[in-house]
């Protein structure tokens, strides 16, 4: 029982990273749809590749999911307004026309002004002809009707139909029929322009005051009768029975055909997500999605397999696949969504910010593959986001600017507008096909892409990660650490920077993440910064290690690593950082104070372990590199003379003594690598120093002072 718990214990790490793939089988199961997958894919135009297809049961043939739109496009921009007619517009217009004459006219009499009614007698009979005329004509343009023309409607032509609601009865007239005030005041002077013995300037200023709208839109009318159109659409064309021919093969689709074959589509995988055949599609897709996750599992082992051993690494990848799943999922169900809007290159973009480009690119087909069987047009669909990943991480070597994210977007959408008008056009034969609505989406999709930057930001929070664009904000000398360092150590900080030079020239030439080395070098001394005079670069006038013992020398220089690791974690340095602080001394011993110890005690009264660096050793090609170039900097400002001769000896000894001590072992670098990073060092060197080649004495009868050069 006891070794069967140690196993258990031992293999922890195993257990957790496959009860993560196992949960995200699980929820992939639970996101994906329970409808069988139509095997065949066909569009219309195109020549049916498989053999002679017949009808596998009897069907209704339904019209095109494109047809039925155009109908209730055409419903929507033809189906004629309802106006509600108010009656007591009328009324109300009616007796105020009347009261207003009246007044007026007694006003006038009262002002001794009748000739202003030209020449009619000012008496009761002229007055109640103007209001007789005047009520006449007034009732006339009411009862024809004056409509408050919504502002979709005012572009209408005369003949447009036009539905005037009043009570409970439904009037359909034409748009000439109606007046607008403008022209309800031209036919008021119209109509008094018939009428005799008027004063039509009394009149005519009178009604266009008081005449008003009656016919107001009733967007609810409105609506009700659309939406009663729209429900009395008939979708179904026709019937099919079991066994009748729908399409031979080589046989081009046409559009009778294209409904037959997306009735079947549709009558299948209805038919398909029921009863017992639910199970089975979930068996199926239990298998698809695990063997997706195995081939993650494979790409991880091929190469990165240190993600496998940390299971907070393979939650991040798992992670990523699973919000692009629930980005497709979301484009499906929502009607008003293409599955296009879908922005998968969120995954490869996280994923070369974090690591390299090979591991992006195999883990976006991987994704795109698992998602390829829920969505309509497979081969479409894997095509355009395989093609659109590849062009992605192509022009995306780096990104060490915000601005890539845009370059990206970029990128995205024209990998995507080119490759889908390029299978159109095969597809189709002509241009004619495209929906150029299509590339709406992808112009959205590009733009989802940069959701990627904020993702960026949270993943490195939650994992632990860092980014280019975060090595370049470390990097920056005025950050509140490098300044403090250059303050309070300022030989330190000479120290760091061309340890930095020296570590950076040297990755870029052996392959490596230098963003990652040029700050980590700059930061592997901060320790320091607690007792600066204690360190050689730092001393102008005394040397404090005269005072005190071997051993508290060597305590006190070994301390900066300690001390260094809390400083950094104190101002939240990424752990990738703090690796270069644990490693860049390893296991090594202070040698100086070391040997100095021997020298005067004898070497049985010394214990190495007191001059001794904690560790751990380099574990990167990195961190090695770091590892090199501090202890081959530090050794060169020691040298008395720098020709070509002692700087290529100082290198070879310091890197071959590491390397005798297994400092590197741990490190995935090679010896023919460390010979690489010696020949960058021994030339980054030479210029820093100007080192000359030193030339042989001779004979000569050459003037003295002259030079060979």
């Amino acid at each position: 029982m006891q070794q069967w718990f140690e196993r258990i214990r031992d293999a922890h790490n195993v257990i957790l990273v496959s009860l993560l793939f196992a949960a995200c089988l699980a929820l992939m199961l639970y996101i994906y749809p329970r409808e069988g997958q139509f095997k065949y894919e066909f569009s219309e135009g195109r020549v049916w590749q498989y053999e002679d297809f017949f009808a596998p049961f009897d069907l209704e043939v339904e019209k095109l999911d494109s047809e039925v739109a155009e109908e209730q496009q055409a419903i929507r921009e033809q189906a004629p307004p309802v106006y509600l007619r108010d009656t007591s517009v009328s009324r109300i217009a009616l007796e105020r026309i009347e009261s207003t004459i009246r007044t007026m006219w007694d006003t006038r009499l009262q002002g001794g002004l009748t000739d202003l009614f030209k020449g009619d007698r000012a008496d009761s009979l002229g007055l109640e002809r103007h209001v007789e005329s005047a009520a006449k004509a007034a009732d006339a343009v009411l009862r024809a009707g004056i409509i408050d023309l919504a502002p979709a409607h005012e572009g209408m032509e005369p003949e447009a139909a036009i539905r005037v609601s009043e009570g409970a009865y439904l009037t359909e007239l034409e748009r000439r029929d109606l007046k607008t005030l403008a022209e309800a005041a031209q036919e008021v002077r119209k109509l008094l322009e018939k009428e005799r013995r008027v004063d039509r300037e009394f009149l005519e200023p009178i009604l266009q005051q008081h005449l008003s709208y009656n016919l107001i839109h009733d967007r609810e009318a409105t609506e009700r009768f659309i939406r009663g159109r729209l429900n009395a659409i008939q979708t179904v064309t026709g019937k099919l029975e079991a066994g009748e021919l729908i399409v031979r093969k080589g046989e081009q689709i046409g559009l009778e055909q294209m409904r037959e074959l997306k009735s079947v589509e549709a009558t299948f995988e209805k038919r398909a997500g029921k009863g017992r055949s639910w199970w089975i599609i979930l068996l199926g897709q239990a298998l698809l999605i695990g063997l997706g996750l195995l081939a993650v599992v494979i790409v991880l082992r091929m190469l990165r397999p240190e993600i496998l051993d940390d299971p907070s690494r393979v939650t991040f990848m798992l992670v990523l696949i699973l919000l692009m799943a629930l980005s497709v999922k979301l484009a499906l169900e929502v009607d008003v969504l293409n599955i296009y809007i879908a922005p998968l290159c969120i995954l490869p973009i996280v994923v070369r910010t974090f690591y390299d480009a090979r591991l992006a690119l195999l883990l976006h087909i991987v994704s795109v593959f698992m998602l390829a069987f829920i969505v309509p047009s497979a081969f479409e669909f894997v095509f355009l986001h395989s093609f659109a990943g590849i062009l992605l991480l192509y022009g995306m070597r780096s990104l060490s600017r915000r601005s890539q994210f845009f370059n990206a977007a970029l990128v995205i959408f024209i990998s995507y507008a080119a490759t889908y008008l390029g299978l159109n056009i095969i597809q189709e034969g002509s241009f004619q096909g495209i929906h150029w609505n299509t590339y709406a989406w992808f112009g959205g999709n590009a733009v989802l892409s940069m959701l990627a930057f904020p993702l960026i930001y949270f993943f490195e929070r939650s994992f632990g990660f860092v980014s280019e664009v975060s090595l370049l904000e470390i990097s920056d000398s005025n950050n509140v650490l490098l300044r403090e360092m250059s303050e309070k150590a300022p030989g330190t900080f000479q120290h760091t920077l061309q340890v930095a030079n020296l570590a950076e020239e040297a990755i870029r030439t052996i392959g490596g993440n230098a963003l990652l080395v040029r700050a980590g070098a700059l930061y592997h001394d901060i320790g320091k910064m607690e007792a600066p005079q204690f360190f050689t670069e730092n001393q102008y006038t005394f040397n404090p290690h005269d005072d005190i013992s071997d051993e508290e020398s060597a305590k006190i220089i070994i301390r900066h690593v300690i001390r260094g690791i809390e400083m950094a974690r104190k101002n939240r340095l990424p752990e990738e950082i703090i690796d270069f602080i644990r490693t860049h001394h390893g296991t090594t011993r202070v040698e100086y104070f070391y040997r100095n110890a021997i020298n005067e005690r004898g070497e049985d009264q010394v214990d190495p372990e007191a001059f001794t660096y904690p560790g751990p050793k380099p574990f990167s090609r990195e961190t090695a590199v770091v590892m090199m170039a501090d202890s081959v900097e530090a050794a060169s400002r020691s040298l008395k003379d720098y020709s070509e001769e002692s700087i290529e000896k100082l290198v070879e000894g310091i890197i071959r003594h590491q390397e005798k001590m297994g400092q590197f072992d741990n490190a995935a670098i090679t010896f023919r690598e460390i010979s690489t990073v010696k020949q960058v060092f021994r030339r980054k060197l030479k210029n820093i120093y100007h080192a000359r080649i030193a030339y042989p004495e001779r004979e000569s009868t050459d003037a003295p002072g002259t030079s060979p050069h």
